[in-house]
């Protein structure tokens, strides 16, 4: 039954004979020519991970595949024919195919016949091209040399070269402007601006229109969103409840540090570690919030270790896609099938990530104040005026201790509070209450849930003005309270009502302006006297303490003496967090002068002069200096200006950022066993994959060693990684086009030896500028070239590939939002600052468990650069995520652009593009001058274009504008409602129909292929 199989075999490999392989001498390389080949059809089951490799067979190692099995070898390096691979991938049997047919997998002719005359050479192997460090290759000699600007174009040429094409002749100089604005800054040019450049015949205006367009605050603000993206940035916590997130910092440090032109390495440095750097400065530890982007999760009855580890592998798999484009992330549940990196080494690195203090928490601990330059400049001019202040009123002379020790005497006899004595004390909930000595109240016996005490006493004085609630710690309370719960000796005052009774007859008081010296967050004391049961007063996180409140009377009683008082203290919180010991006291003094402290003025004064502690002293001497004359007027200017540093204070953001946990407290790291969490395996410690090399001893074992290692010359990745992402940017393709894999799985670079190039020129000739290597690349005659396309250019290279014209691709999301916003004059210059709200439809934000609402922003912030837009991870804004801005719940490495109708739909029908029209035909009838359709048309055509318009093209828009206007001539209705949806607002003598017409025109403009693409 083998006879015919055999023959069939043979028939094959004859069949590949004659695809010329017996006659071409050309080398077959292990790395460019086969290695993707077995990598894309072999290495799943007979590759890397041990757990998944089939009949024990290796193929991604030669000493594996050349080793002996029963008397087989998987290859015979000079002879294919007794390899058992050729074998395999040649039979007919569906027995004993590989690979399997049912493995979806099936090799070429093509394929076949490279790996059969790469075993016939020797089956030699070489590691995966991106694996090699790379070194700057010779710059080729090309055939038109004198096409060359810059060793880009020769690369380029040479491999043009080989398919018999050239570079396209030089765009025009209006494309050329448009473009080098739309790649450089996101921002189209102004006709003037291009006028300028079109006039300007020096040989340096081209490189001068670079120059100038680098050193623009756009270019950072353009350039960031590709950042961003990387860094997974947005506005909100993400996962269910998807809370805002206060981190716009960050974003803000992105685009200083690029139009700083700040270098790659001390980018990424700061980004991954800036934290762990000698005397790290604000802008360090805020860098670091790039790895604080991650989600956490605040849904209830979530394990916040779960998601403390989930978020530390997000950083792992960011790092290492972000800097060396692989997709480590397949290592986290078994050994990695395609690229040299196992199980064991992926938590290896994820050790030096799992050492920062943020643990999922809903606060987003660690945070710190992460003010603006402005901020900064602000508070440190009002912490010098304040200190400056504070000298002189801290000054003494003779004059001023001769008052304050007269003063002192006659506060001395000043008694402001007088302790109420208890005629009666009864605990609802069963507690025994005790009057102590010093007229206090302590509780004992009987812990209930929630209790109510019932106090009764004479009141001392005719007057009564207020009443003081001391919450007080005693050695029989556990942790010495003031609350009885041993766990947690808390209480709340639920609510704290006052009665007088008078001839048998109680009335309640009516209390205000209440104040504690501290109340809780979400408990402050005014929550005891609002008559509200679900607030009160509670003291946590100062449990331990004496606390005191102080309740104003909304009338003073002035024949209160001898009445009785009825205090009532509610405590409902319920688990037991009642009062251990409080004491009630009373004043007839004015209010203004009862502050809530434990002990007062009079007390202190009392007190001998050699018996006062330093902090007795220092409270008699403010005491003294808020009534001097002299001191009392500072002490005003102190409060002031200690209000106005409290609201900078407040105003300055509180950003995540990354920190590094105590020595004391760092974690041990395991394996988690098919990447479960809570099944560890062998414990690891702190490296780096072997394939890339060892950690240099030098390096801290850290994740400020980790950024050091990255950016390592002998890192073969990092700089490749890095210029190929711009060149992508740039060209809308990457010389290497996987972006996010240089692995075995990704695609080959289609330049290998201009990727080589440019990655060492960025890392050693430019300094790791990104600005020099942008740059570099649009000075080259490469970039320049027109994009029009010659038909048989497009049959031998219908992708463009090899770059024989400029590519053609449509702008991303925010550019062709910026654009049309630039257009119509409205976008906003305004840089930085907390995100913004423009106009999005109605509906979107509506979910169960978050309170964030979409308020539509007013004033220019409605017109600000998309990149401020706030990005709700559960939501993102609709008409971005419609042109492929992503949500950012992980990194994105590349958008892969879409063409859909909807596209459509949002640019002819969405409110911001629909008021960029109307933007723009208020421009158009704003020149006095330009009266004529056709002169108008021209204008707008302009603006939107930048190119002057062809006659015939004019004739369009015209024929376009007086069709819609005499429709508005019929339809009044259809013209205000344009208007309202325009957001504008026609002077008194305008003709509506007129600006009614020209707004769908720019409408039309605005949609226009030509607007929407990158030519």
């Amino acid at each position: 039954m083998q006879a015919p199989v055999l023959l069939s075999a043979t028939l094959f490999v004859c069949s590949i004979a004659n695809l010329g392989w017996a006659n071409d001498q050309q080398s077959v390389d292990f790395a460019r020519d086969v290695r993707s080949i077995l990598s894309a059809n072999c290495f799943a089951c007979h590759g890397p991970d041990e757990e998944t490799r089939e009949a024990e067979l290796r193929l991604d190692r030669r000493e594996d595949a050349i080793a002996e099995r029963d008397g087989k070898a998987a290859i015979v390096p000079s002879r294919s024919k007794e390899s058992e691979l050729f074998r395999r991938i040649t039979t007919v049997d569906a027995d004993l195919r590989m690979p399997p047919p049912d493995s979806g997998h099936e090799l070429t002719k093509e394929q076949i016949a490279t790996i059969g005359k790469w075993i016939d050479q020797g089956a030699e192997y070489s590691q995966h091209w991106s694996f090699v460090k790379p070194t700057r290759p010779e710059v080729p000699r090309v055939q038109d040399a004198a096409a060359v600007k810059n060793p880009i174009d020769a690369f380029i040429l040479a491999r043009l070269d080989k398919h018999q094409l050239t570079l396209s002749k030089e765009a025009d100089r209006y494309a050329l402007i448009r473009r080098l604005s739309l790649d450089l800054t996101g921002l189209p040019p102004t006709p003037d601006e291009a006028d300028a450049f079109v006039r300007d015949e020096s040989p340096e205006a081209y490189e001068r229109l670079v120059d100038r367009l680098l050193e623009s605050n756009s270019y950072g603000e353009h350039w960031a969103r590709m950042w961003l993206d990387l860094a997974r940035y947005a506005d909100t916590k993400g996962y269910e409840k998807d809370q805002p997130r206060d981190i716009w910092r960050y974003r803000d440090w992105v685009i200083e540090a690029l139009n700083a032109d700040m270098p790659y390495d001390r980018f990424t440095i700061e980004q991954l570690a800036g934290d762990l750097l000698p005397d790290a400065t604000s802008s360090q530890q805020l860098a670091t919030a790039f790895h604080r982007n991650t989600m956490t999760n605040d849904e209830g009855g979530t394990d916040n270790e779960e998601f403390r580890v989930l978020a530390v592998k997000d950083r792992v798999d960011t790092t290492m896609q972000v800097w060396m484009g692989l997709t480590m992330g397949c290592a986290k549940c078994h050994s990695h099938k395609y690229d040299p990196i196992t199980m064991n080494e992926y938590y290896e690195f994820f050790a030096f990530f799992n050492q920062t203090e943020d643990a999922d928490r809903p606060d987003d601990a660690p945070r710190t104040n992460t003010p603006t330059d402005e901020q900064e400049t602000a508070r440190a001019a009002l912490v010098q005026q304040l200190a400056a202040v504070r000298k002189e009123y801290e000054q003494t002379n003779e004059e001023y201790l001769a008052a304050r020790n007269d003063w002192e005497k006659s506060a001395a006899g000043t008694t402001l509070w007088e302790h109420l004595q208890t005629s009666n004390a009864v605990s609802e909930g069963g507690a025994t209450l005790t009057i102590q000595k010093d007229r206090s109240i302590l509780a004992s016996g009987e812990l209930p849930k929630t209790d109510t005490y019932a106090i009764s006493a004479n009141n001392p004085s005719t007057k009564l003005t207020a009443i003081r609630l001391e919450a007080l710690t005693d050695e029989s309370l556990v942790r010495k309270g003031p609350g009885r719960n041993g766990d947690d000796p808390n209480f709340v005052v639920n609510d704290f009502v006052v009665s007088i009774v008078r001839d048998g007859k109680p009335a309640k008081l009516a209390l205000q302006k209440a104040r504690a010296d501290f109340s809780q967050n979400g408990w402050d004391v005014a929550g005891a006297i609002d008559d509200e049961i679900k607030t009160g007063w509670a003291i946590s996180p100062q449990q331990g303490q004496p606390h005191v409140a102080v309740f104003d009377l909304s009338e003073p009683i002035d024949n209160a003496a001898g009445a009785e008082l009825h205090i009532s203290i509610s405590q409902q919180y319920g688990n037991g967090l009642v009062l251990g010991r409080f004491r009630l006291s009373v004043s007839s003094a004015d209010v203004s002068q009862l502050a809530p402290v434990l002990t007062t003025t009079a007390e202190l004064a009392e007190i001998p002069a050699d018996k006062r502690t330093t902090k007795q002293q220092q409270e008699l001497d403010e005491a003294f200096r808020s009534v001097y004359p002299r001191t009392a007027k500072l002490a005003s200017q102190i409060k002031e200006l200690e209000r106005q540093l409290s609201t900078l204070d407040q105003q300055i953001a509180n950003t995540p950022i990354m920190r590094e946990l105590a020595e004391n407290r760092r974690r041990p790291t395991f394996v988690h066993v098919r990447g479960n969490f809570l099944e560890p395996g062998d414990r690891v410690e702190a490296g780096v994959p072997d394939a890339f090399g060892s950690l240099p001893e030098e390096f801290p074992r850290n994740r400020l060693g980790v950024a050091q290692w990255l950016m390592h010359p002998d890192n073969p990745l990092t700089a490749r990684v890095a210029v190929n992402r711009v060149w992508a940017r740039i060209f809308g393709l990457g010389i290497v086009e996987t972006e996010e894999d240089f692995g075995s799985q990704g695609i080959p670079p289609s330049h290998p030896e201009l990727l080589d190039w440019l990655a060492v020129e960025f890392r050693d000739s430019l300094g790791w500028s990104m600005k020099q290597l942008c740059k570099t690349i649009v000075m080259s005659a490469t970039y320049r070239q027109s994009s029009s396309i010659d038909p048989r250019k497009q049959a031998v290279d219908p992708r463009n590939q090899w770059l024989s014209r400029a590519p053609r691709f449509r702008l991303p999301a925010e550019t062709v939002r910026d654009q049309a916003l630039a257009i119509s004059g409205l976008l906003s210059p305004k840089m930085f600052g907390p995100s913004v709200m423009p106009p999005q439809p109605s509906g979107i934000w509506q979910t169960t468990y978050s309170q964030l609402h979409w308020a539509t922003s007013a004033g220019e912030d409605r017109y600000r650069r998309g990149l401020y837009t706030f990005l709700r991870r559960t939501s993102p804004y609709p008409s971005m995520l419609m042109f492929d801005a992503g949500s950012r719940e992980v990194c994105l490495i590349r958008r892969i652009r879409t063409n859909t109708p909807l596209q459509a739909l949002v640019t002819l029908n969405d409110p911001v593009y629909v008021e960029a029209a109307g933007g723009l035909a208020m421009r158009v009838l704003s020149d006095p001058n330009i009266l004529e359709a056709t002169d108008r048309a021209t204008r707008a055509f302009r603006i939107v274009l930048v190119r002057p318009p062809a006659t015939e093209e004019i004739d369009r828009v015209v024929a376009f504008y007086e069709t819609a206007l005499a429709d508005f001539q019929k339809d009044p209705a259809a013209v205000e409602s344009l208007l309202e949806s325009a957001n504008v607002t026609p002077a008194a003598n305008a003709d509506k129909n007129e600006l009614a017409a020209w707004i769908v025109v720019a409408n039309a403009l605005l949609n226009l292929d030509e607007t929407l693409m990158r030519n």
